[in-house]
């Protein structure tokens, strides 16, 4: 795969009880670093439907790739679910590449955890347990042209943990096993916490590569301590 155009646009997206503004150090550091063309897609993530959601993406992006024929997509955990469904739904024509983080792609024992204590469900939404709990046996077709990467959290942080019970390396919220669906392009585990991976630097760098790349750069530190928890 040929190199990525710097000026490429990059679409975020955020993941469950977000809105997008805790994407302000990953989204500066993509376009000052990397110098990509960075925007935010912000939905209703407890009671929006989810093949609504995707569709919004979809069209979203076409919009961002009017100039350039392409677009890139990075999804923060539910985020990373919508942009899979995003893409499956009618993008896997339009160039770019992907990254996941912290996305439970597998399947969330966090999520099924809330789900079964009726007073917390809610919490989820039925729309957003059902992406995150029930996954219907996701592959990554070998003959798309675009890469999806993935990216697990392994420091054990997070509210998520004491629903999953974990015995496993986890972010706190999601175990990386749970991140890892069949046809990746690439995977990588770095040690940063669920929300932590967000601020931290190597994460940004990593997402910066695969997106120009179709690949980490798995030389760069994949299991080296950085900012950012």
């Amino acid at each position: 795969m040929s190199p990525i155009s710097q000026r490429d646009p990059v679409i975020l997206v955020h993941g469950l009880w977000m809105t997008g503004l805790e994407f302000g150090v990953l989204r500066q550091r993509l376009q000052t670093r990397h110098g990509f063309d960075v925007h935010v897609f912000s939905y209703p993530s407890m009671h929006g439907n989810v093949d609504e959601i995707a569709a919004e993406l979809a069209a979203f992006a076409h919009e961002r790739a009017v100039s350039t024929g392409r677009v890139h997509l990075v999804g923060h955990s539910l985020g990373g679910a919508i942009v899979y469904r995003a893409l499956e739904q009618g993008m896997r024509d339009l160039p770019g590449n992907a990254v996941l983080l912290g996305s439970p792609l597998n399947g969330s024992r966090a999520a099924s955890g809330v789900g079964r204590i009726s007073m917390l469900r809610p919490l989820i939404g039925p729309h957003a347990f059902h992406e995150l709990a029930e996954p219907c046996g996701r592959c990554w077709p070998a003959d798309c042209g675009r890469s999806l990467g993935a990216i697990a959290g392994t420091r054990p942080l997070g509210t998520g943990q004491f629903f999953a019970h974990f015995d496993e390396a986890n972010d706190g919220t999601v175990a990386v096993s749970e991140t890892v669906i069949p046809g990746l392009n690439d995977h990588v585990a770095l040690p940063h916490s669920h929300v932590g991976m967000l601020f931290a630097n190597d994460v940004a760098a990593q997402v910066g590569y695969f997106l120009r790349h179709g690949r980490f750069e798995k030389a760069a530190g994949a299991g080296a301590r950085a900012d950012g928890g």
